[in-house]
């Protein structure tokens, strides 16, 4: 027999343990970060409804598809300007992959050129029809699109600097990787933030605070780990012969970047890596690890311990991110300024 206050606190549990219905859109699915995203999502089963918009038709046979795999989150397709405010609305978190592929001869400001228009359509959709939303971006360059998007957000009244965020858990994820391989363990047993920005110049990856600590990396090797890091993503291009960046590793990371902050949105405390606002270090946006709960970011955790090494990086990257942020801003201005794209 049950006592009263047995069944007080299974009652208790119970409630605690309870999961929500959680809803999540991804704009830009039709590409190939999208497409591999939306596929690693339908397996995930914490999440409930997903919906996939891009500006291509081809989206609705990607959903017919995926609606083909038993289990997981129900599927719906949008595509073109019309349907994104359906995409959107109710959704709990808005992850934006939207982008123009990085090539080797691609410069940062001619990124931002590019991948701006996408960003203001939903800026100003998301101000529209869904402004309590999490709104995760991963449209490069991050150290510019976040500033940007985040000023496009304030002046259509609905920015939270809580709530959005710059998905730079690719850094981390290669992070952990590649110091897995070279201590020959389990990489996913292992932690190694990543602070600083998200370029070639500005990620700092701090080695000196592997965790668990029984593994050590020398000096050395983490010299060339920072090395290997930094130039991933261009590696990762030559190997594909020039023609894209890396996407499988980048869904991946952006899958486990929601996949734990959908737990977030049930209610425990979890921690990612974001390029998000943060005034720590002398800029106003800065990557690295941060808490997350049901609202959003609830405290930066970059108050680390760093090597001579690690410091010196980050004394350089500091000036180019504080440039990377003053550039998406002062672009923020030239399109209100002219109202271009979108109005």
């Amino acid at each position: 027999m049950f006592t009263q206050k047995c069944i007080f606190r299974l009652l208790k549990y119970c409630q605690c343990r309870q999961v929500r219905n959680v809803h999540v859109s991804v704009i830009g699915a039709g590409n190939d970060v999208g497409l591999n995203l939306g596929l690693l999502l339908k397996t995930n089963q914490k999440v409930t409804r997903l919906h996939l918009y891009d500006d291509d038709d081809k989206i609705y046979g990607v959903g017919c598809e995926l609606n083909n795999i038993p289990g997981g989150p129900v599927v719906e397709s949008f595509a073109g300007d019309q349907q994104l405010g359906l995409a959107l609305r109710d959704s709990d978190l808005i992850a934006l992959v939207a982008r123009i592929p990085r090539k080797l001869s691609t410069t940062p400001h001619q990124m931002i050129i590019e991948n701006a228009p996408a960003i203001q359509k939903v800026c100003l959709t998301i101000a529209n029809h869904n402004p309590e939303a999490l709104f995760a971006i991963s449209t490069d360059p991050i150290n510019c699109i976040v500033p940007f998007a985040s000023a496009l957000l304030t002046t259509y009244n609905c920015y939270n600097p809580f709530k959005v965020f710059g998905i730079t858990h690719i850094d981390t994820a290669r992070a952990r990787a590649f110091a897995g391989k070279m201590l020959d363990v389990d990489s996913k047993t292992i932690r190694v933030p990543v602070v600083g920005g998200h370029s070639d110049k500005t990620i700092v990856p701090l080695f000196s605070n592997l965790e668990p600590s029984c593994y050590c990396i020398s000096s050395e090797q983490a010299d060339m780990l920072t090395r290997f890091l930094r130039t991933a993503d261009k590696d990762v291009i030559l190997n594909k012969q020039g023609t894209e960046s890396a996407t499988l590793a980048m869904a991946w990371s952006i899958h486990e970047f929601i996949d734990s902050i959908v737990d977030a949105i049930n209610g425990r405390e979890v921690i990612v890596n974001t390029y998000s606002p943060n005034l720590m270090f002398g800029t106003r946006y800065f990557s690295g690890p941060v808490k997350v709960g049901a609202d959003g970011i609830t405290e930066c955790l970059c108050d680390y311990h760093m090597s001579d090494f690690e410091r010196e990086l980050l004394t350089a990257a500091l000036p180019l991110i504080q440039e990377d942020v003053s550039k998406g801003e002062e672009y923020a201005g030239v399109v209100k300024t002219l109202g271009r794209y979108y109005t």
